[in-house]
């Protein structure tokens, strides 16, 4: 089934700067307007194409959807022949969460800007931009069957249920011999809720990863300002929220799933998700929900 809305775009540009979490360099990018129909399209600066442009090419474009995701090593990376964005998730997620279909997202550096570590700057940037409805229809996709991915190793899996009253998650997550040992969360996905419960939430580590993470190029980016870590012992710092683990990673789930590149209707399910996982989930909905070939 498919039940019908209007789709929105930002009402005005705006801009932000900062670090990307995992390369450590300065990026920044702007949301612009786009069209009904336009989805989610990030723009690339000439220096982040694979090869040097002629100064008359139009610059290269990545649409954000599940085809076309690259890397999910810490985070979610698109790209083309012609470009790479990295840590697009969060981003992602504020513009699910907040109710956003249509932007035009010109990105420069190799990262979006990792901000705090969460949602809640995009959401504020977001708001600072405004909504502009476009008069036209919208598509939400109703989950008529159980779409259902596998994890492999370590007892990951995820799926999405039907179900009424537009997204509804359930979340798990297992770090067994540490401070957060299992969470769980229930949460029927609005705007409000979204803002109030989840954007806030920021990325994290396990302690006995981050020298691994750091000698393989990772997060070199993080610190204090954007991530918190955790071990046997606790936490690196005050939490936001005393799930923020699990809630952090519903987080992550949100921006991964909008990239099947519709507003769903239903439930998704997900135990110990992780990028590979949520993105294997949007790419079954992609094909689950694709007209049937003739």
């Amino acid at each position: 089934m498919r039940r019908r809305a209007e789709q929105t775009t930002v009402a005005r540009p705006v801009s932000k700067e900062g670090v990307g979490l995992h390369t450590g360099e300065r990026c920044a990018l702007t949301l612009l307007p786009a069209g009904g129909n336009a989805g989610i399209v990030f723009v690339c600066s000439p220096g982040e194409a694979e090869a040097p442009l002629p100064a008359e090419a139009p610059l290269p474009e990545v649409p954000a959807t599940a085809e076309h995701v690259v890397e999910t090593d810490r985070g979610t990376t698109l790209g083309t022949p012609g470009a790479r964005v990295g840590g697009v998730e969060h981003l992602m997620a504020a513009l699910y969460g907040m109710g956003v279909d249509n932007v035009r997202v010109e990105v420069e550096g190799p990262e979006v800007p990792a901000c705090d570590g969460s949602a809640r700057e995009w959401v504020a940037l977001l708001r600072q931009a405004g909504r502009r409805r476009l008069g036209v229809e919208r598509e939400v996709r109703s989950l008529g069957d159980v779409v259902w991915v596998d994890g492999g190793p370590g007892a990951a899996w995820a799926m999405a249920a039907p179900g009424r009253g537009g997204l509804s998650l359930v979340v798990g997550v297992e770090f067994e011999g540490t401070v957060v040992e299992r969470q769980i969360l229930w949460m029927r996905l609005t705007r409000g809720r979204f803002m109030r419960e989840l954007a806030a939430a920021r990325t994290f580590v396990e302690t006995k990863d981050l020298e691994g993470l750091r000698a393989r190029g990772l997060a070199l980016g993080g610190g204090q300002e954007n991530a918190f870590a955790f071990g046997p012992e606790g936490y690196s710092g005050p939490l936001r929220f005393p799930d923020e683990v699990v809630r952090h990673k519903a987080l992550d789930l949100v921006g991964d799933v909008a990239l099947c590149g519709w507003r769903l209707e239903g439930q998704v399910v997900a135990h110990r998700p992780n990028h590979r996982l949520n993105v294997a989930l949007a790419l079954a909905l992609r094909e689950a929900f694709s007209p049937p070939a003739e």
